[in-house]
């Protein structure tokens, strides 16, 4: 009987990771099928509708040179440490604010609405009053990215926390758990998924003001550089530091989903 068992086992693993395989290729297949419709997309527009946007080839040559200069590499370098700075920065301030004023309400009393008349203002519009009040431009430009995380972290920790049961927090005080029990065990599990949906959320933004800021501010960077490529009219430029920037974005928010996906890995087991 316990032969049988495993041996029905073990057929209905196989059967599920030849499945899982399956679906993974139908998925690279149409991830692989949607970057070349737009590709094919983009080089007929580019000769009908837009026709001052270099085609694909166009592209692919003068990227050819702009990668080996090394100044392409060092502005990527600069984008990506202030990004990941002001992100981390937004991040550690952002989260622990939002679960606190989703948990307390007392501190959502004192905060959230002095939180709520900054947070509609775009993070672009801050450049020049972040350039006036901070003493270096560097600072001002990580500054950016910081405002833009800090704000997108700290409202979907405040909804995680505030999703939570309330009966939870009723049967851990019947337990005698202590507050900061409480915040460890209940408030921050129970909010994880808010808040890696606000990180990937954040992130994209980190990246949208950090261009931003560069162009207006900057001396490195690929904002800088891509605003400079369009002032020396060099189109192909333009679009390989678009491209850079999707694909840095990109791999960015891949980061978080594996993180993601590593402490939320009872959403598996839940599903399934």
């Amino acid at each position: 009987m316990k032969k049988d068992l495993e041996a029905e086992f073990a057929e209905v693993e196989a059967r599920r990771k030849v499945i899982a395989r399956k679906e993974r290729r139908k998925t690279l297949m149409r991830k692989v099928a949607s970057i070349t419709g737009g590709v094919i997309g983009w080089h007929i527009m580019s000769h009908t509708v837009m026709i001052h946007v270099p085609d694909p080839i166009e592209t692919v040559t003068g990227a050819f040179w702009a990668v080996q200069k090394i100044y392409f590499y060092k502005s990527t370098i600069y984008s990506v440490y202030r990004v990941y700075t002001g992100f981390a920065i937004g991040c550690l301030v952002g989260v622990p604010l939002g679960l606190l004023m989703g948990w307390n309400r007392t501190i959502r009393d004192f905060t959230f609405p002095a939180f709520e008349m900054v947070r509609p203002a775009p993070p672009v519009s801050w450049v020049p009053l972040s350039i006036l009040v901070l003493a270096k431009m560097e600072i001002s430009i990580i500054f950016l990215p910081f405002l833009g995380t800090f704000e997108y972290s700290t409202l979907n920790a405040k909804l995680g926390a505030e999703s939570i049961d309330e009966s939870m927090f009723r049967a851990a005080k019947c337990l005698g758990a202590s507050p900061l029990q409480i915040f460890r065990h209940i408030v921050i599990p129970g909010a994880l998924p808010h808040i890696f949906m606000g990180l990937a959320i954040a992130m994209g933004m980190a990246w949208i003001t950090i261009v931003a800021a560069e162009m207006i501010s900057g001396t490195y960077g690929i904002g800088y550089m891509c605003w400079q490529s369009y002032n020396l009219i060099r189109y192909p430029e333009v679009i390989l530091f678009m491209v850079t920037i999707g694909f840095l974005g990109y791999g960015s928010s891949a980061l978080i989903r594996i993180l993601a996906n590593k402490f939320l890995a009872w959403r598996v087991v839940y599903k399934a």
